[in-house]
């Protein structure tokens, strides 16, 4: 089954502003929106497809695996100066990072849309989807994502510059606890996703040109798992 057009729109937007969030130079506050983004777009996705989840369902399906706080959360301390008087080169440094963020949320989203629409997410728990989901990804060639990705980021560089200096100036100041994290999100919101309809827009646009087997076969092998 082809992912809807509203579906798609929605898996999208939540990519890119997580890849913004990545490029906020604010230490421990660009992962803390990140995590934020991917878990919101698995909450919408849950309400949309009708499938109720816990919030350990959601963080199993959202988050990454990490090695711990410390080498993380010390590495950004120690890189927060050079970030901020170099934040223009580290801003280009981590462009493809942020690019590759966007193809890892927008493929994650279509796998986990056709586990819920299918009605697997349930039979199957929360882990065993996710596991499924991370051996599909890991066999993926996700090359036709990531140009339409790369193509659209490298035209749209003042609208993401634009948005990242949103999310950045409503995170300024704030203490670091996921509840004032989300508030200040939640409060730009609809200015910051204005900021990114065109570069969502292209991204949409630029898909359309990807082959359908692509995501088929994805959504085969995810049901064979």
């Amino acid at each position: 089954m082809a992912l809807e057009a509203t579906t798609q729109r929605r898996i999208l937007t939540h990519a890119v502003l997580s890849a913004l969030a990545l490029l906020i130079p604010i230490p421990f506050l660009d992962d803390m929106v990140v995590d934020y983004f991917r878990r919101r777009l698995v909450r919408r996705l849950s309400a949309e497809r009708g499938v109720p989840l816990s919030e350990e369902d959601v963080r199993s399906l959202a988050d990454d695996e990490s090695k711990g706080c410390l080498p993380g959360c010390l590495g950004s301390v120690l890189l927060y100066p050079v970030k901020k008087i170099f934040r223009q080169i580290f801003f280009f440094l981590e462009w493809k990072r942020a690019g590759d963020l966007v193809s890892t949320v927008y493929h994650r989203g279509v796998l986990l849309d056709h586990a819920m629409e299918t009605g697997r997410l349930g039979p199957k728990s929360a882990a065993e989807v996710r596991a499924a989901m991370d051996a599909v990804l890991a066999e993926t060639p996700v090359g036709p994502v990531e140009v339409a990705v790369r193509g659209v980021f490298g035209q749209s560089k003042s609208a993401i510059k634009g948005g990242v200096a949103i999310l950045g100036n409503a995170l300024r100041g704030r203490e670091k606890q996921p509840e004032q994290v989300a508030g200040a999100v939640e409060a730009v919101e609809a200015e910051e996703e204005r900021q990114i309809s065109g570069v969502v827009d292209s991204l949409q646009q630029r898909l359309a040109a990807v082959p359908d087997e692509h995501f088929r076969s994805m959504r085969e092998r995810l049901s064979a798992r």
